[in-house]
Formats: structure tokens, C-alpha cells, sequence
């Protein structure tokens, strides 16, 4: 999944259970709705999620503002030489929504235009308009994921002292 805003990583990690639900526990506050400061975060911890049994969702905490920030939801397995720790990086389900619907009106645009290019056998620089905005949208749409989830899958693998194992 290299060209979508989702990342699937599995840890492999050598810590006890113990040791990596205190871990992720002191690395991580419960979600609040609305978090603003004029003068930076209060937080003291780097994500804000709730753990469940084996599972974990989370986000990391930014003290700007990224529609693109994935949403990390996680499951931990015993293995017989330590522990996995399977990882799942999306988009928030609204923003993909709002893409997808935004995305194929002006795909359609597209389309539309680029019918009307070839039956009149014209071409006009404005006729671009439409794929330049596709482009757009996909660049800053992956620009804006890949930034966070690349800070996100160091700072796990140095919270869980694991190997990445598969990316």
C-alpha cells in the first residue's frame, strides 16, 4: 500500500507483556476533543488513545493542525520468542470519506472535460484544471500522512525496542 495514506507494520519485540502495556501506558493520555495553547502542548506524553485487552488506538499529539495525522490502531500477540505487535496506520474514516467523495466529483469534471477535449479536437491549458486539482490532492493527501507516519513508526520502534519485521 506504498501509494495510499496506509501503513501495515509488524513488531517484533523481546519485552514482557508487562513491560510494553506500561510502556505504551505512560506514553500515552486519554483523548481529548478539543486540544488548544497558545503557548504549546501542556501534554507531556506523545500519544492520546485508550489500550484494550490486546488492542490500542491512538494518534500522536501535534501542536498543529494535520487532517492527514493517521489514526494508529494496534494489536499485541504473545509468540513464542516474545511478543508481536501488529500495526495499522489510516486516515480518520471522515477524511477519507470527504476525499473519496471530492475525488470522484472532480474526476467526473475530469472526464467530462476530457471528452469534450477529444470531440472537439481543441486543446486549451484550462482543460488541466481539473487533473491538476486530482494531483494536487493526492500529493498533500500523502505529503501530509507519510510525514506523521514515518515520525510514528520510529518512535514505536524505539517505544516497543522491537524490529520492524514487515512494512
Amino acid at each position: 500500500m506504498k501509494y495510499l495514506p496506509i501503513e501495515n507494520i509488524t513488531y517484533k519485540t523481546r519485552l514482557n507483556e508487562e513491560e510494553l502495556y506500561r510502556r505504551l501506558s505512560d506514553s500515552m493520555e486519554p483523548e481529548k476533543r478539543l486540544r488548544f495553547s497558545f503557548f504549546g502542548s501542556s501534554s507531556t506524553k506523545t500519544y492520546e488513545g485508550k489500550m484494550s485487552g490486546q488492542t490500542f488506538n491512538m494518534k500522536r499529539i501535534i501542536r498543529y493542525r494535520n487532517s492527514f495525522l493517521p489514526r494508529i490502531t494496534g494489536i499485541i500477540e504473545k509468540d513464542f520468542d516474545g511478543l508481536t505487535i501488529t500495526v495499522k496506520m489510516r486516515l480518520h474514516i471522515l477524511v477519507t470519506v470527504f476525499l473519496c467523495f471530492w475525488c470522484t466529483g472532480v474526476g467526473l469534471a475530469s472526464v467530462a472535460v476530457l471528452t469534450q477535449v477529444i470531440s472537439h479536437s481543441e486543446f486549451y491549458p484550462q482543460t488541466m484544471i481539473p487533473f491538476g486539482m486530482l494531483i494536487f490532492a493526492y500529493v498533500i493527501t500523502m505529503g501530509g500522512f507519510k510525514f506523521e507516519s514515518n515520525k510514528s513508526k520510529k518512535d514505536l520502534q524505539a517505544l516497543f525496542e522491537a524490529d520492524i519485521i514487515e512494512a
